[in-house]
């Protein structure tokens, strides 16, 4: 089957008919290829209303993550944690993976939800463009570029594990720049060790909400 009927599947007629709107206005839904690490299936994100799903859009709406190819479709959630078992059922090919991609899917699982969500960096010249319109703090910069690296991991037959350099805040107030550890057990059971703070403040400014 199609992933897309799968999910339609899970979510019910009436439900469906809904979120299907929301989500595209051609009927045509396409993967979230900025949430997909994986080659065995796709991340796919279903719109609705306020509060109906786990993730909330502004000024109003919500949507929640699929991960879905031919055969199943599992919808993710924050209080569920489905995504362990993707991690496990993907356990042998995590090396292959987009690693930004992966730690930004994993993240949105284990964030504090919209006060606190991250945006994953591959390294140091992604910071310096992350934006037009954000102003880097070249003080602050200068302090900590030796500590920023690359967003790697490490592994052994029992552990993955990602450094992830993260800019971390409220929505597009992202001047928290730090690094995340995200330990990947075989069991596909994730553990975040403590984040290390590099920035409270690496933006001089970052743009306002347009809505």
């Amino acid at each position: 089957m199609k992933p897309i009927d799968l999910i339609k599947d899970d979510l019910g007629e009436e439900v469906w008919a809904e979120c299907s709107s929301r989500t595209s206005s051609s009927g045509e839904i396409e993967p979230a290829v900025e949430l997909s690490p994986f080659s065995t299936s796709k991340s796919y994100q279903i719109h609705g209303r306020i509060r109906q799903f786990d993730f909330p859009t502004l000024p109003h709406g919500s949507y929640c993550l699929y991960d879905a190819n031919g055969r199943r479709a599992i919808r993710l959630t924050r209080v569920g944690k489905e995504i362990e078992s993707v991690l496990k059922e993907n356990w042998k090919v995590l090396a292959e993976c987009d690693l930004v991609v992966l730690a930004r899917l994993i993240l949105k699982f284990y964030d504090d939800g919209i006060k606190a969500t991250h945006s994953v960096l591959p390294d140091v010249d992604s910071l310096l463009s992350f934006s037009n319109y954000h102003v880097v703090n070249e003080r602050e910069l200068e302090k900590v570029q030796h500590k920023i690296g690359i967003t790697s991991f490490t592994c052994n037959a029992e552990e993955f594990v990602i450094r992830a350099i993260t800019l971390c805040g409220w929505m597009h107030d992202k001047r928290n720049l730090g690094v995340e550890h995200i330990r990947i057990l075989r069991s596909g059971n994730v553990e975040l060790d403590a984040r290390k703070v590099l920035s409270k403040k690496i933006f001089k400014s970052v743009p306002k909400i347009r809505y």
